[in-house]
């Protein structure tokens, strides 16, 4: 029993430290570019963010969940024959996609839609969401084989490479901006090159051939893709609605005060992305109450140390904003205080809709999730005329409430329609 737990709680506790060394990162990054650029530099960087995190939800919602759910009923050689195939056609396909992107780029400058600076911007953005999208996938296999330590590794290079090449675009101190969305591309090869060694050596990559998991992948992945499409809408566009609406200084002060607030997130991101994929081992080991139970363990655990950290950063808040950043910023206890509700009820969106995950409702999570965007970017758009930049966080809780309640109702007539299992 002792071995047993062990075993199960080691990869964890790798995932946490993993999650520690990339949170620490961004928490560093976004530090050192509030405090040593300006308002617009930094805010184009969250732009950028905000979209390789789009970029990559929709790759991994198409086609690593349907992977993580589909690979393990296969054979071993087969398993591991079919994500080396998969990776061949992902490298092809970002190939074939990114020259149109660099020409109508190019097209854009010479035309006068954008200037030098913003071109170089949106080129070097282009790069960072291909060697993100490469290095997500070679993670995304670590996960599925249950190699923690060795994604610990890999992410520590890509750690190490962004502060240092972040540092270095400091210091130059010309085209700051793009020195950092550069330090991403370097950072992300780097990462996806150690986590591909890795893999090289053992099992070692296999010759491509046929896969025939595809329509399996497209069935259940179009519905995740809709989904976590949608989803982004509900947790990212802010930066863009904020932009467009009261522009980039709204959108550095906002995402600012979400620095604060940052290691939550990612802690709460780290660990539901190993729950993900054992979510799913465990539905097809012990049914969807007992998955169900452990799930809850861990939303226990962590919104504790969510909680504990939430107390420290308030009483801390205005020392490390004004003291640290010097940044002075309007409304900044409320803006701090709708963060939290915004992390924590995503913690909990986050951890329950993996049993959904784990039995492949995909098309259900799509649907609840699409009402609760539609709602929470009209509060938005409507709410920063009443509330002002505030607005886009209140939409968010509102929105994100509604589908947590979504997901529950759904999680409920599940479990209802399965007996519940006889325990010895």
């Amino acid at each position: 029993m002792t071995f047993s737990f062990r075993r199960r709680a080691l990869p964890f506790s790798s995932s946490i430290f993993d999650q520690v060394v990339l949170s620490g990162t961004n928490f560093l990054v976004g530090f050192v570019l509030i405090r040593y650029t300006t308002d617009q530099d930094y805010a184009l960087y969250v732009l950028v963010q905000s979209t390789i995190l789009l970029v990559a939800s929709m790759h991994n919602s198409y086609l690593m969940g349907p992977l993580t759910i589909l690979t393990p009923r296969m054979a071993q050689e087969e398993r591991w024959r079919t994500l080396g195939s998969v990776k061949g056609v992902q490298r092809r396909l970002l190939s074939v996609a990114a020259v149109p992107l660099l020409l109508l780029t190019l097209s854009g400058y010479l035309f006068g839609f954008l200037s030098g600076p913003l071109a170089l911007v949106v080129t070097s953005a282009i790069f960072a969401i291909w060697t993100a999208l490469r290095r997500e996938y070679v993670r995304s296999v670590l996960l599925m084989y249950s190699r923690p330590h060795t994604l610990l590794a890999a992410d520590a290079v890509y750690a190490i490479t962004l502060l240092a090449g972040v540092a270095i675009a400091i210091a130059i101190n010309k085209a700051v901006v793009v020195g950092a969305i550069l330090a991403l591309v370097i950072a992300a090869w780097c990462g996806a090159f150690a986590a591909h060694r890795s893999l090289s050596l053992d099992p070692g990559w296999q010759r491509e051939g046929t896969i025939s998991v595809w329509p399996a992948v497209r069935n259940l992945g179009a519905w995740a893709l809709l989904g976590s499409t949608i989803y982004w809408t509900l947790g990212q566009s802010y930066s863009y609605l904020l932009a467009t609406r009261l522009g980039l200084s709204a959108v550095a002060a906002v995402n600012a005060t979400r620095l604060l607030l940052m290691p939550a997130s990612v802690l709460t991101i780290g660990i539901v992305s190993l729950l993900g994929p054992s979510a799913a081992t465990w539905y097809t080991e012990i049914g969807i109450h007992r998955v169900v139970h452990r799930l809850m363990m861990f939303l226990l655990a962590i919104g504790l140390l969510d909680l504990l950290y939430f107390v420290s950063i308030w009483f801390a808040r205005n020392w490390i904003m004004v003291g640290v950043l010097h940044k002075h910023i309007a409304d900044l206890d409320l803006l701090l205080t709708l963060w939290a509700g915004v992390v924590i009820v995503a913690l909990f969106r986050d951890v329950l809709q993996c049993a959904l995950i784990a039995m492949g409702h995909y098309k259900s999570l799509a649907g609840q999730v699409g009402v609760s965007a539609a709602i929470a970017v009209v509060l938005m758009w409507y709410g920063i005329g009443w509330w002002g930049a505030p607005a886009v966080l209140i939409g968010q809780i509102v929105g994100e409430l509604i589908n947590l309640a979504g997901i529950i109702v759904l999680l409920r007539r599940h479990m209802r329609l399965t007996a519940a299992p006889v325990l010895s």
